[in-house]
């Protein structure tokens, strides 16, 4: 850039960040680049600012004056399903400086393994996991990009990996545990409360951890408990609760763990909808809001982007089983809106504060690989949402989409994260294809099928083996397919200006006769080929066939821009 740069920051510098430390700057840009803020923190976000803006070679002579609209601006990475390495979670701490993001939440154990390497407890570590040394390295790098770590140690449910160490360590009659989980999905088996050992290696393991992470937060988990009783449950969570306080630490939990003797000072992570968002505020609790945000379940980036983690969510919950991408699945996503139940919970004299929001990245489908055509295609829709306080999805949604592709074409550029990390080596003759294709959404790949027809009738869950484990690889075109065709939003705003579209008609006629040549392939696709050929035939008049008929799912796949030619 050429320009001078000078820093006037009031506060001391400290090692690490904090909830309560301010992340807003000033910053003028003439002759040079003069930045005032309180913090580093404020000062490592505007130039994370200055880098957007020169990201074409030249910057505009300007004044800036930026703060975050929530102090909570998170991503949760599962390490368990899948392992996640090191070098992805330090080139993942890259990306959250540059889009403004400031907690890195790491899930450490569950039934597929556990992640820490405790000192005092080696025998529960998984062969892929995390030394001290590794996590103390992790959280100063962090640190030096002004971001917050927050481990969680998940119990006393999803505990298989606790349990194939420790058998005794079990509720009483419950299953016996032969190894750490292969499966995804819940689980029955769990941590005693009434066993001294549990709580004592409970105590044990929360304190190595409030070592490592010096963050004022530790999440304890608390969600999807099978194995006990309710009561024993919130016995369990309160236990934690006092433990990490009198560490020094505030408690954070998924909204399984509400209940009226929940102490005061827990933090609440709302993942099932408005009604957990909604109970944890009137009962006094401050939250964090992550129903709207799970990466995991392939939306499209413009509905992560609809939802203010302030605003009605009930609303935004009604337009997502209306939205089209989502016709295939919902069914299933108003059987989750109902599925969700909260105990009545004394109200408070003082309602709970929104801290902010949180993405959510499980990483049963998700490999290092993949991580970040997962991330990146719409982790900054989500960012942009928490740091502007006028950032509206009603307004030009058009601009939206092309800020985060410039952003992400920077970031590449920078060398911070690779532009395709994970290609999808096809012939030529079946781009036309393959690019307009989007994964199923929701849980519909994980459940499959003959779960997913169960769960939306109200038989609730199956028997039958699910498609994916942790041993499934992940390898197929379907995985390596971000989770948003972004050829179909430009064949659909092409559609909308009246542009020819004989180029892209072309194409989706064609794509059949270069799949007829490869028969995996043609196994696979040929659902989904016929289906956008005829689509072509319908935006040359020459078909009388319903488009939305035409977008699937077709197995695995979906052909959304046939919901596009419907509206056009």
């Amino acid at each position: 850039m050429g320009l001078g740069i000078t820093f006037e920051v009031a506060e001391p510098a400290r090692e690490t960040p904090r909830q309560a430390d301010s992340y807003a700057y000033r910053m003028g840009i003439d002759d040079r680049v003069r930045i005032a803020a309180t913090t580093e923190w404020g000062a490592l976000s505007s130039l994370a600012t200055l880098t957007q803006l020169g990201a074409n070679g030249g910057i505009d002579v300007a004044t800036v004056r930026d703060e975050p609209r929530f102090p909570w601006r998170g991503l949760m990475i599962d390490t368990v399903r899948h392992f996640i390495s090191l070098d992805t979670l330090r080139r993942t701490l890259d990306g959250m400086w540059f889009y403004k993001l400031n907690v890195l939440h790491l899930h450490l154990t569950d039934d597929q393994g556990f992640r820490f390497r405790s000192e005092a407890y080696p025998e529960l570590a998984s062969p892929d996991s995390y030394s001290v040394p590794d996590l103390s390295r992790l959280v100063a790098y962090a640190a030096d990009r002004g971001v917050r770590v927050v481990p969680e140690l998940d119990v006393p449910g999803h505990a298989t990996s606790w349990l194939a160490a420790h058998p005794e360590w079990a509720v009483p009659g419950s299953t016996p545990v032969t190894g750490p989980s292969k499966r995804f999905g819940v689980h029955e088996p769990s941590l005693d409360p009434d066993n001294q050992a549990v709580m004592a290696a409970v105590d044990t393991l929360l304190g190595e951890l409030a070592r490592v992470f010096p963050d004022d937060y530790i999440h304890f988990g608390g969600d999807e408990v099978a194995g006990l009783d309710v009561d024993a449950q919130h016995r369990f969570h309160r236990a934690v609760v006092e433990r990490l306080a009198a560490l020094g630490k505030r408690a954070i939990g998924w909204d399984e763990c509400l209940s009226a003797t929940l102490p005061a000072e827990t933090v609440v992570q709302a993942w099932r909808g408005a009604g957990a968002r909604d109970a944890a505020l009137a009962a006094g609790y401050d939250c964090v809001v992550s129903s709207p945000y799970y990466l995991d379940l392939f939306y499209p980036a413009d509905v992560h982007y609809a939802v203010d983690p302030g605003g009605d969510l009930v609303a935004a919950e009604k337009a997502l089983v209306s939205h089209p991408r989502l016709r295939h699945v919902r069914d299933g996503l108003a059987w989750m809106a109902r599925f969700a139940a909260f105990p009545d919970m004394p109200a408070r004299k003082k309602e709970g504060r929104i801290l902010g929001g949180e993405a959510c990245l499980w990483s049963e489908l998700v490999t290092d690989e993949l991580l970040d055509t997962r991330l990146w295609s719409r982790m900054p829709a989500i960012a942009e949402r928490l740091w502007r306080a006028d950032a509206d999805s009603s307004r030009d949604l058009d601009g939206f989409y092309e800020r985060m592709a410039e952003s992400r074409s920077v970031l590449a550029g920078l060398g911070l994260v690779a532009e395709d990390r994970a290609p999808i080596d096809v012939a030529p003759g079946i781009r036309p294809l393959v690019e307009m294709l989007e994964p199923v959404k929701w849980y519909r790949r994980l459940l499959g099928t003959g779960e997913y027809e169960r769960r939306v009738s109200g038989l609730g869950g199956s028997a039958d083996t699910r498609p994916y484990d942790v041993l499934t690889p992940l390898d197929r075109i379907v995985d390596r397919l971000a989770p948003e065709s972004l050829a179909s939003r430009r064949a659909e705003a092409d559609l909308a200006r009246g542009a020819p579209m004989d180029a892209w008609t072309a194409g989706w006629r064609s794509q059949r006769v270069a799949l007829a040549e490869d028969p995996a392939l043609q196994a696979e696709f040929g659902a989904a080929s016929e289906a956008l050929a005829a689509l072509a035939d319908v935006v040359d008049g020459k078909g009388a066939t319903d488009p939305a008929t035409l977008a699937g799912p077709f197995g695995e796949y979906l052909l959304p821009v046939a919901y596009a030619v419907k509206r056009r």
